[in-house]
């Protein structure tokens, strides 16, 4: 929606970015603009779950018709597409005939997917499951999840495993390869953008001071260097008296060691 994505997009690669990506249900902006994003060589995944028929009642007011013209544009004008498709109950049994629409269309990828909506937090930070999501008329329902020989899931046997207070968390963005840094529209910054609004999840325990995190009032490098990202790192190494978020466990996992 930025109207100069384009120009943000160029100005990062001619910075020495060697690649860029960007992640859209694809329903917004003209033709125009999608052919002159893949002018950029910006990889784009557009997340589209399911069909014609299907794919709107989880990408809320995206319209087909306008979708598949964005696609035909940017591909057609040279860009590298992946599409993401979320498996709900209600298009699970279109995901070989998406794939292959896929194919058709030229994108370079298809992946399915599974979303994270069904464990999540409420606003007090409390851990919840659910088994069907009401999206204004219609509910979202879950696709049962392949079991193992014991007969759990993957969920469920880190559970049992126990190992949430213990393991150190293969967090992506303290990997020894590489590192990464969010930065909400508001100005607050976190590690990654699954911590969510730091006000009203979980990660708001270990807040005492939102300016002491936010780019408008301090400096990215202190902000990086302060209290917040001390304790996120403890949570994340382990440390016997540190407060560990479920975000982080549930979704990045923990090491073997």
């Amino acid at each position: 929606m930025n109207p100069e994505c384009v120009e943000i997009y160029d100005f990062v690669k001619t910075s020495g970015t060697p690649s860029t990506s960007l992640n859209t249900n694809g329903g917004l902006r003209n033709t125009d603009f999608w052919r002159a994003l893949a002018g950029t060589g910006t990889r784009v995944t557009f997340a589209i779950d399911g069909l014609e028929d299907t794919n709107h009642l989880y990408r809320r007011n995206v319209k087909w018709d306008k979708l598949i013209e964005n696609v035909q544009a940017f591909i057609g004008a040279g860009g590298k597409a992946d599409w993401d498709f979320l498996v709900f109950k209600h298009n699970k049994h279109q995901v070989d005939e998406a794939e292959a629409l896929s194919k058709k269309l030229g994108f370079k990828r298809f992946t399915k997917k599974d979303t994270t909506r069904w464990d999540d937090f409420d606003s007090d930070g409390n851990w919840m499951q659910r088994e069907s999501i009401q999206v204004g008329d219609y509910a979202l329902e879950k696709v049962e999840r392949e079991t193992n020989a014991s007969g759990l899931d993957a969920t469920q046997k880190i559970k049992v495993n126990d190992t949430f207070k213990t393991r150190k968390i293969n967090c992506w963005s303290y990997h020894n390869t590489k590192s990464e840094i969010y930065i909400a529209a508001n100005g607050d910054v976190s590690p990654c953008c699954w911590l969510g609004d730091l006000k009203i999840h979980e990660a708001k325990n270990i807040i005492d001071d939102y300016k002491k995190i936010n780019i408008n009032h301090t400096s990215l490098e202190e902000v990086l260097d302060g209290e917040f990202f001390r304790e996120l790192a403890r949570g994340i190494q382990g440390e016997q008296d540190a407060y560990r978020l479920q975000t982080c466990y549930h979704t990045c996992g923990v090491t073997n060691a």
